[in-house]
């Protein structure tokens, strides 16, 4: 029953592909926010920033797509339906063309596209940290023997 496999993909399979694809989502993002702030100090030319934006975003989206289907194939629902906003937003941005910054339009743009960057990194971050804090202190149920499953470590320390 622990980590047991819903898939045809293995979990060790799906957990690299998450992990792969929440750190490039985590470097786009990252990406994006220094190519914003620099347009704030206008001493840079906002049509080159906005085409290295627009290279990225792609890229961005399809590893979102990319990363909730792999939390849902793997089983993480929770997580998987708490980045379905995210996939909402972008495909209605896509949808209605809004994906591409427009260098006449940036400054208008500006603390919109911030915030929205900011917020989606908060997003993964706390993620990661209650993902990492929940696999720190979680604990076999009682009816697992000891020795099975993905967390033998955490079976010695229980044991122990």
């Amino acid at each position: 029953m622990i980590n047991q496999e819903r898939s045809i993909l293995p979990n060790w399979c799906l957990n690299r592909v998450i992990s792969f694809t929440t750190i490039i989502i985590l470097l786009c993002l990252s990406y994006t926010t220094n190519l914003l702030k620099s347009l704030t100090s206008d001493s840079v030319n906002p049509i080159q920033i906005c085409e290295k934006i627009n290279r990225v975003k792609g890229p961005e989206y399809i590893t979102h797509l990319i990363l909730f289907f792999a939390l849902i194939f793997r089983g993480w629902w929770q997580v998987g339906l708490l980045n379905f906003p995210f996939i909402f937003y972008n495909y209605a941005q896509y949808i209605g063309g809004e994906y591409r910054l427009d260098h006449t339009k940036v400054f208008s743009k500006l603390s919109k596209e911030l915030r929205i960057t900011k917020a989606q990194a908060l997003f993964f971050v706390l993620t990661i940290s209650g993902t990492f804090i929940e696999w720190l202190f979680w604990a076999p149920p009682k009816y697992v023997p000891m020795g099975v499953g993905w967390h033998v470590i955490k079976n010695i320390q229980r044991a122990h």
